[in-house]
């Protein structure tokens, strides 16, 4: 047997990229939204699942960079900057609560609904 997922290979062939992002942030978001009342605690399980979410929205914006950022993207100059500008963001917000000056995580949520809303 092959090392491929057949399901998750049908999967990917049903759906086209902007499905495939909408379906990225929603996942992403949903683990975000999960951790929320969980921000600010010290208890060491909820800590691991604040850091695995936020870690997991940081690294779904870090790897769209180098997408939006290629040539051979058709987005317009404006909405690359706005991007490139949200993930600034993303990345210094995440920062501010990996050292503790921050539990807040709903400009992430907000902004990952934002994409999503024009995903659709």
């Amino acid at each position: 047997m092959s090392g491929k997922n057949p399901y998750l290979t049908a999967q990917n062939t049903l759906e086209t990229p902007r499905q495939i992002e909408y379906r990225l942030f929603s996942s992403v978001t949903r683990a975000l939204m999960d951790v929320r009342p969980l921000m600010g605690s010290a208890h060491p399980a909820e800590v691991a699942k604040i850091a695995y979410a936020i870690g997991w929205n940081r690294d779904v914006w870090n790897h769209l960079m180098p997408e939006v950022l290629d040539e051979a993207n058709r987005m317009t100059k404006d909405l690359k900057v706005a991007l490139i500008n949200i993930c600034i963001f993303v990345n210094k917000h995440t920062d501010k609560i990996t050292q503790g000056q921050s539990t807040d995580v709903e400009p992430l949520i907000a902004i990952n609904r934002n994409i999503m809303d024009g995903l659709k």
